[in-house]
């Protein structure tokens, strides 16, 4: 399940090799011509609008494509890169760049935008694009209990104009208050639900009735427990396992922490209660 924070992963990638670093400077940015070639073999059949280019050191040649199938116009850029590995430079790669994406999940809701609608007022959500990335907030608790319905449905809707099959794939899902729901990924048609709203309930039932919730981490479980503890809970660990870390203010205006050790992998599920202090994480007694 993606964990919010996002999505956090941990990568570990070589990027240069030591071929590739000997042919970085006798690189140049593509021109025109290499330019229309990728946007029509990336995007699909286009005409030509237009191009720019500046020469020299910083050189760069754009060009103003128009897609045959969707009326969107978008650009594709070509420039120098410089490359940098460890603070010392390897001189300079080609760089081809495009804002089509952008534009055609602009297009896509713009296509679907009755039929969203729709669905926005029976669902009792807003949503909003940030790079690529669908975000849907529901405006209550209520509302929100049909998340994962409605995910699919809007889905859906994108699907009916989505001809390069390039819709945008990745919802996040929140209620009114920063109250995590869940994840979709409709490429794969898997859906993620978040346990913050039972997190929720779980203080206010048993430690603080007005507490009040701030927002959730991805944290790792050696900031709360000992190691000896870790390798108790967490047998055969490869590394500290990690979850999400759950952050209140109480009815005393003090912040305070919570986890449940199931979310970082235990075998079954333990909530606890820290405290952020000079010494370090204390844990709450309840």
């Amino acid at each position: 399940m993606p964990v919010k924070g996002k999505f956090f992963k941990k990568i570990t990638v070589f990027l240069l090799t030591a071929a590739s670093l000997l042919t970085l400077c006798s690189c140049a940015p593509k021109n025109r011509r290499e330019l229309m070639n990728y946007a029509r073999r990336t995007y699909g059949d286009a005409d030509l609008v237009g191009s720019h280019s500046n020469l020299g050191k910083d050189a760069i040649v754009t060009v103003t494509m128009k897609d045959k199938a969707t009326g969107i116009e978008y650009t594709v850029t070509s420039k120098m890169t410089d490359v940098y590995v460890d603070g010392s430079s390897f001189g300079r790669i080609e760089q081809t760049t495009s804002d089509f994406e952008e534009k055609y999940c602009e297009y896509l809701l713009e296509q679907a935008g009755s039929g969203l609608a729709d669905l926005a007022d029976e669902y009792c959500f807003t949503y909003e694009l940030d790079y690529g990335i669908i975000t849907i907030t529901f405006a209550d608790r209520e509302s929100s209990n049909k998340a994962e319905e409605a995910v699919r449905r809007f889905a859906d809707e994108l699907k009916k104009s989505d001809v390069k099959q390039k819709m945008p794939s990745e919802y996040v899902i929140y209620a009114e208050g920063n109250v995590y729901i869940g994840y979709y990924d409709s490429e794969h048609d898997e859906y993620s639900a978040s346990s913050e709203f039972d997190i929720i309930d779980y203080v206010h039932e048993n430690y603080d009735a007005e507490a009040v919730f701030l927002d959730s981490m991805y944290s790792y479980i050696g900031q709360f427990l000992s190691d000896e503890e870790v390798n108790e809970k967490f047998p055969g660990h490869d590394g500290s396992p990690a979850g999400n870390a759950y952050y209140f203010k109480d009815k005393n205006g003090e912040n305070f922490i919570v986890i449940d050790l199931k979310e970082f992998g235990a075998d079954r599920s333990e909530i606890r209660l820290y405290r952020d202090t000079a010494a370090g994480m204390e844990e709450i007694d309840f």
